[in-house]
């Protein structure tokens, strides 16, 4: 999957909701809340619902232009990847990235099927937060 588009935000601005997002995301699955600058390379386990955990690291955390992470499940990796391009004071072009590799045949399979129904539903999912990170600076409340 690959989303590109231009937001009426600063750099900074949907860097730091990005980066408060996933701190977040680490005090509700571990407890602890790390500080930004030991974030790369920080790893974590996270429960994704009915008997699926997964761990999430984070490879590169790149202030205040990328992060990237990858998260494992035990029937799926998937490494995501945040780039945000400054156009100008006020402006972003986003760039995200999902690649998916599956766990054996039957699950490559599987995630096929199911990302041929799915994937415009997470494509769209996507669009929705970068929206509501457009409306949250610009003050427009979102719905």
């Amino acid at each position: 999957m690959k989303i590109n588009k231009t937001i009426d935000a600063p750099r900074d601005f949907i860097f730091e909701k990005i980066v408060d997002s996933c701190l977040f995301d680490i005090e509700k699955n571990t407890g602890k809340r790390p500080k930004i600058r030991n974030l790369n390379g920080f790893e974590y386990t996270k429960n994704f619902g009915k008997n699926q955990r997964g761990t999430i690291r984070i490879n590169e955390l790149l202030e205040p232009s990328v992060y990237d992470f990858t998260t494992k499940t035990n029937r799926n990796t998937f490494v995501t990847r945040w780039e945000l391009h400054k156009i100008d004071d006020r402006s972003t072009e986003v760039h995200i990235q999902e690649q998916q590799t599956s766990n054996g045949f039957i699950q490559m399979v599987n995630d096929k099927v199911v990302g041929f129904f799915l994937g415009r539903l997470k494509k769209r999912q996507m669009l929705a937060v970068l929206d509501n990170m457009n409306r949250a600076y610009n003050g427009q409340v979102s719905r």
